[in-house]
């Protein structure tokens, strides 16, 4: 696992050459659909477009969130990672929606025909790219654990899919005979739109549901670090007087915020500011998380109104 500001570093170079290509599939699916009167080109593009304000977005939420907390984000900047991907998913969901009320559209008005072969080549191509990115930052997300590449290698994962599809659905007229070859030739186009569409809405709903998430600052029951703080904490109820604790554990981007209030009783041993530290340390070994991806809060008190 490289250093923090290697993997900065790393994370904004990946993110800058995933904006160069998505202004290449962008702006050459945008034309080629239009040179072929294709709409399932053209949504290529546009979906290619929307990315790429995605993909600007997120390599500025990747140099923001390194930067060192201030006066005016006392917390840092984590949190506007989670913000960052629920635009991103809104975007590509409305995108996926509109794309599937235009193919219904042009299927309801009979379709239109396409150049077969031009749109096979332009799968090819597209998904060959596709693939290459996807996979390429797909490893380095996995390296660097970075949540906006991870973002963005799904997003390139769904434009191979819309290459293949583009590409089997109209190399399927290579091998029918009349009538069905030429009806398929008609609503190849809008049909191969609704299809993509349908298959890309869940992408953007998972992600969407996940980052909101984060935003409305929730956290699943089966959250792992609250599981570490239960079973630490209730091991020092037992050693110690102890009359109840609470803690909060969220998760923001990259980061957790974690806040324990410990109400503690007359017979509490831990009387000094270095043993209450020592347990403070205990709590924090058993988290077991790095020191840049966590904001631990104890608070000790024999009053239960402070909890």
């Amino acid at each position: 696992m490289p250093t923090t500001e290697h993997a900065s570093i790393i994370e904004q170079r990946t993110l800058l050459i995933s904006i160069c290509g998505v202004l290449v599939v962008a702006f050459g699916s945008i034309a080629y659909g239009l040179f072929l009167a294709s709409d399932v080109i053209i949504l290529n593009g546009i979906f290619s477009f929307f990315s790429l304000i995605g993909s600007g977005l997120s390599l500025l939420t990747a140099r923001l969130v390194v930067k060192k907390e201030n006066r005016r984000f006392p917390f840092g900047y984590s949190h506007l990672e989670p913000l960052v991907l629920s635009v991103n998913s809104l975007m590509v969901l409305l995108i996926c929606l509109y794309a599937l009320i235009n193919g219904i559209e042009g299927i309801r008005i009979g379709g239109h025909e396409v150049d077969a072969g031009g749109v096979i080549w332009f799968g090819l191509v597209s998904g060959a790219l596709s693939l290459a990115l996807w996979a390429s930052m797909r490893r380095v997300a996995r390296q660097i654990e970075s949540p906006l590449i991870e973002a963005d290698a799904r997003e390139w994962l769904i434009d191979f899919g819309f290459s293949m599809v583009t590409l089997l659905g109209f190399a399927v007229l290579l091998f029918l005979h009349e009538p069905f070859r030429s009806v398929w030739a008609r609503y190849a186009d809008p049909v191969l739109v609704s299809v993509m569409a349908l298959l890309a809405i869940p992408c953007p709903l998972k992600v969407l549901r996940q980052s909101f998430a984060e935003v409305l600052l929730m956290t699943g029951d089966d959250d792992e670090i609250t599981r570490r703080l239960e079973a630490v904490m209730e091991k020092i109820q037992a050693e110690h007087d102890i009359v109840r604790y609470i803690h909060h554990v969220v998760k923001t981007g990259r980061t957790r915020f974690i806040e324990v209030d410990i109400v503690v009783g007359p017979d509490f041993s831990l009387q000094s500011i270095a043993a209450q530290d020592q347990l403070r340390e205990r709590i924090w070994r058993a988290l077991d998380l790095p020191h840049d991806k966590a904001w631990l809060s104890i608070c000790l008190t024999m009053n239960p109104r402070w909890v």
